[in-house]
């Protein structure tokens, strides 16, 4: 028995959609894991943001106190010219407060909230010779 096995047109063209198919499935499961994995990575980041501005309001209320002389001044800030001043770090975020005593309370005059950033120094793995 040593027929020839023949393909017709129609067995040809299947064969190649089931091949395309084949590789739109595999894009699609390599994209929505890469989705999946974004979203995590914006969910912490978020996470991340939410508890620094908490951290800020709070802070914002003991300097409130402070002012209404409740409480002592709160921990971690400096007295500026005209208010109180605090920094907080974070993994890799850093929130900026600045209030302004305005007679009656405080003004919130900077609230930033930015990411640190550290350039890479393209020099710092060359040998510096001797």
């Amino acid at each position: 028995m040593g027929g020839k096995i023949r393909l017709g047109p129609i067995a040809v063209f299947l064969t190649i959609i089931a091949a395309v198919l084949a590789s739109l499935a595999m894009l699609t499961v390599a994209t929505s894991r890469a989705d999946a994995k974004l979203a995590e990575r914006y969910a912490s980041v978020t996470q991340l943001r939410y508890e620094l501005e908490a951290d800020g309001n709070r802070f914002v209320k003991a300097a409130e106190e402070f002012r209404a002389g409740a409480a002592a001044m709160p921990e971690g800030s400096t007295q500026t010219e005209n208010g109180l001043a605090y920094t907080l770090e974070k993994d890799g975020y850093s929130l900026e407060i600045e209030l302004t005593d305005n007679g009656a309370g405080y003004d919130v005059t900077v609230w930033k909230l930015r990411k640190l950033w550290e350039e890479d120094d393209p020099m710092e793995d060359l040998w510096p010779g001797m």
